[in-house]
């Protein structure tokens, strides 16, 4: 048997990430050992999902795991980090799962360290092909990035090895391209609900135009009246959203965005 091979890992949060990634981890093998949360009963909850110990206190995570993840809000992770390690000795690796934190916030408190984040939106109620995520891997040392790398390759064939840098600017992408992108979505079913129209309608237009992105950049195959020039169709829409102004003016900064996208592509 490899000892440096990561056969048991616990978690720090019941979220989110750690409802997704603690049963993939599971079903490929790895024993899920400790789940703390602040939340006790999302704790336990997801502790009988992966035959796991749901622990109350922090301190009473062991120490001995080869890995512990953690997957809480970025604001509370330096803090978190520097408690536990100066309550419980670890002799494995630690790593969070946040996209924006780097990895000197938990090298500062704990030599073997790593970041093991996953790019994906996961929530509690849906369930992502965790086989089609990509995986981004930060170690303090190549053998931890190795070492992160290879339980990352055992969900994903994605794997890539990105720096804090790095990963802080795939973070940002992803917040324009998947959560601003929903807000967006859920500006236009509340546009069809108050015209007495149901949102499915889009979702065919909706997967069409993700879809293109495997064709090619974004930039080539933008539509609409914003890059078509289109003024008139604008103040018919301006006028539509004249009695909501923050609607109006994002429309007119994402309308003058693609104006400019254009003129910078020319």
């Amino acid at each position: 048997m490899d000892k440096h091979r990561i056969e048991s890992v616990s978690f720090a949060g019941s979220g989110n990430v750690a409802s997704n990634l603690a049963p993939a981890l599971r079903k490929a093998g790895y024993h899920i050992r400790d789940i703390w949360s602040r939340d006790s009963k999302n704790a336990e909850r997801l502790a009988l999902a992966t035959g796991a110990r749901p622990v109350e206190s922090f301190d009473a995570l062991d120490g001995s795991v080869d890995l512990l993840l953690i997957a809480l809000p970025d604001s509370v992770i330096p803090e978190f980090a520097g408690r536990i390690t100066g309550s419980v000795h670890f002799t494995g690796i630690i790593a969070h799962t946040s996209g924006s934190l780097s990895l000197k916030s938990l090298q500062d408190v704990h030599t073997a360290s790593g970041v093991f984040y996953p790019l994906q939106s996961f929530t509690r109620h849906t369930h992502p092909d965790v086989s089609a995520v990509p995986f981004c891997i930060e170690g303090s040392t190549d053998e931890i990035a190795g070492r992160l790398s290879a339980v990352a390759k055992s969900l994903s064939p994605d794997v890539r090895l990105i720096d804090s840098r790095q990963r802080l600017q795939i973070h940002l992408a992803a917040v324009f391209a998947s959560n601003f992108t929903n807000y967006l979505y859920s500006v236009s079913e509340t546009l069809l609900q108050n015209a007495g129209v149901e949102p499915d309608i889009l979702l065919p237009l909706i997967r069409e135009t993700a879809g293109r992105l495997q064709s090619g950049c974004a930039v080539n195959f933008q539509t609409g009246p914003a890059i078509r020039g289109d003024l008139s169709t604008i103040e018919t829409h301006l006028k539509l959203l004249s009695n909501d102004p923050s609607l109006a003016s994002i429309y007119r900064l994402l309308s003058d965005g693609i104006v400019k996208m254009k003129a910078n592509k020319t």
